[in-house]
């Protein structure tokens, strides 16, 4: 086995003088190339006195290493079978102040707690359960601490206003709302990605005007202590929401998804930093995926973009999967009644797979419904992969009368055997 030394190469790799994909996974640093372009990349830094001790043999990684070729080969998701998970349905229901959201993104925070985000949310400063006297804010967060939710504990967080009345968490900036859209934790921080959003009177009554972020210095503080500053954010001509369809801690980088608004078909692009970069706040230069041609590209480069995929959704999850070591990507297909689907890649940059649909909701049938926002996510317990979608209406006033919709519903995945 041929043994190289983590931190030299891995500052070869920050600064491209070894150009190889690579995974780092606790104490391995797992290089990604067949042996011709392990050979091509490496020959220079081998001679490095300080990059190798003890050669003897090398050692292939079992499905690690893959030629460029083998990589762009599709893969079809995993079969699961799906079904409605109720008893976990209630962790959404236990604050009575707390009646309604959507969004639900996850954060895994470490030691079993989940950092749970969500968009317009109904608060009940009666603590009656009822939405007849909530009002409704522009973000919310809950804890969630245990790895079930149909067993953990769940604390709900949000803003108050100047007078008392509940207000967004991340307040309100003039005519413009921030719905939280994903986020990542980064060493001893965490950083939060949002869509901007100001109401018009067409469409849905609201557009996209931007992306933006923030970091929480002491995330495994309550959140109404957090210390948080805004981050600053490039400029976005694309007009991508970064960050708000998903967002990927994979090896070295944070990678962050987004669909680009107001196109219909949804293409889905992926820009990257340095994990060390986030964790200082700094996103002012991302790199973007450009093809297999040009792979990633800086944010000053004049190279066009290239999707991930097309047909994707404005919120979604992609995950690396452990059983089948693919990239899974979970959304919803349709336009108020929707199905969920998943597809794979072998990596990142695909090539990803056509969407497979694994759940017909129940509520597909309501009239007026609305289902999106499926995603998955993979720290939680209780099945092999647990989802989540949103529930609403066409018909707001349905949101006082039916004290059911408009929550996270929860999803249990088990693989076919």
């Amino acid at each position: 086995m041929t043994t190289l030394e983590q931190d030299p190469l891995l500052a070869a790799i920050r600064t491209k003088e070894v150009r190889l994909a690579h995974v780092r996974a606790q104490d391995q640093l797992i290089l990604n190339g067949n042996t011709e372009e392990l050979r091509a990349a490496l020959g220079g830094y081998l001679a490095r006195p300080e990059g190798l001790s003890k050669p003897s043999a090398w050692r292939r990684a079992e499905g690690a290493l893959r030629s460029a070729a083998d990589r762009m080969l599709p893969v079809e998701a995993p079969c699961f079978e799906a079904s409605a998970w109720r008893e976990a349905d209630q962790l959404f229901h236990r604050d009575p102040h707390w009646v309604g959201a959507d969004v639900a993104s996850s954060v895994d925070l470490g030691g079993d707690r989940t950092l749970w985000l969500f968009g317009d949310t109904w608060i009940d400063p009666t603590g009656r359960a009822t939405r007849r006297s909530a009002r409704m804010v522009s973000n919310s967060v809950a804890m969630q601490t245990g790895a079930d939710p149909a067993k953990g504990a769940i604390r709900s967080y949000w803003g108050k206003a100047a007078d008392g009345s509940p207000a967004a968490l991340f307040p309100d900036r003039g005519n413009e709302r921030l719905w939280l859209g994903n986020g990542v934790r980064a060493g001893d921080r965490l950083v939060l990605f949002f869509n901007r959003v100001r109401n018009t009177t067409t469409g849905l009554g609201f557009e996209s005007v931007g992306w933006a972020a923030m970091m929480v210095q002491n995330p495994d503080a309550e959140p109404s202590a957090w210390q948080v500053t805004p981050i600053e954010t490039p400029s976005n001509p694309l007009g991508v929401v970064v960050g708000y369809a998903g967002v990927l801690r994979l090896g070295e980088y944070v990678y962050a998804f987004g669909s680009q608004d107001p196109v219909k078909s949804h293409p889905v692009f992926a820009v990257r930093w340095l994990l060390d970069d986030v964790r200082r706040g700094d996103l002012r230069r991302p790199e973007w995926w450009a093809g297999e041609r040009l792979g990633w590209v800086a944010d000053s480069s004049g190279s066009p973009r290239w999707p991930l995929f097309e047909n994707g959704q404005s919120e979604l999850s992609i995950h690396l999967d452990q059983a089948s070591h693919r990239l899974l990507e979970v959304q919803t297909v349709g336009f108020g009644s929707a199905d969920i689907m998943i597809r794979a890649a072998p990596a990142l940059t695909g090539a990803w797979s056509a969407p497979r649909m694994v759940y017909r909701p129940p509520e597909y049938y309501r009239p007026k419904v609305m289902i999106y926002a499926g995603k998955a996510h993979p720290q939680l317990t209780g099945g092999d992969l647990i989802l989540t979608y949103a529930t609403n209406t066409f018909q707001f006033s349905e949101h006082l009368t039916d004290s059911l919709i408009y929550y996270p519903r929860f999803v249990r995945l088990a693989r076919c055997r």
